[in-house]
């Protein structure tokens, strides 16, 4: 038999056989393995002290009383309003770690707002801007062109009036 320690199969081999629920044939080769291997017969003694501390292991005695203190307290948390349970309940477990990821969270928004966003070239805003400050030249040059072609004033002595 190979070695129940060294392919991992350990646990449940050592629990199966201190238990007693381990088939017969295993358990006589088991046996012949542990009388080669002093780190199996180790595992198994280990394992027999575990069993044999829980059968001396005696529970505490329940007072008398017990279950009508336990059935008057249920009675009075279920007349209890589910929302008053909730505030009794210790929520520092809950706050404890939310109070750094919250900090966290506005030194970011407090960052975003004062940095502000940035205009690439290629965002929106700045092909906007872009094409207000073009349409002004545009509107300018046109005024100055407008200028250009006006009609002059009519010299003293001329008359624009045709025949």
């Amino acid at each position: 038999m190979e070695c129940p320690r060294q392919n991992g199969t350990s646990v449940e081999l050592v629990m199966a056989y201190t238990a007693g629920t381990l088939d017969p044939d295993e358990q006589i080769a088991l046996d012949r393995h542990m009388s080669v291997c002093q780190g199996c017969r180790d595992v198994v003694a280990q394992q027999r002290a575990v069993w044999e501390a829980l059968d001396e292991w005696k529970p505490a005695a329940v007072s008398a009383d017990f279950n009508a203190r336990l059935y008057q307290r249920i009675s009075e948390e279920a007349a209890v309003p589910w929302w008053r349970r909730l505030l009794r309940v210790n929520w520092s477990w809950v706050f404890r770690p939310a109070v750094p990821v919250a900090a966290a969270c506005a030194a970011l928004v407090i960052a975003f707002l004062v940095r502000g966003p940035a205009v690439s070239p290629g965002s929106p805003v700045a092909v906007q801007q872009k094409v207000s400050i073009e349409q002004v030249e545009r509107a300018l040059d046109d005024l100055d062109m407008l200028k250009q072609i006006s009609t002059p004033a009519p010299a003293e002595g001329h008359s624009t009036e045709r025949i």
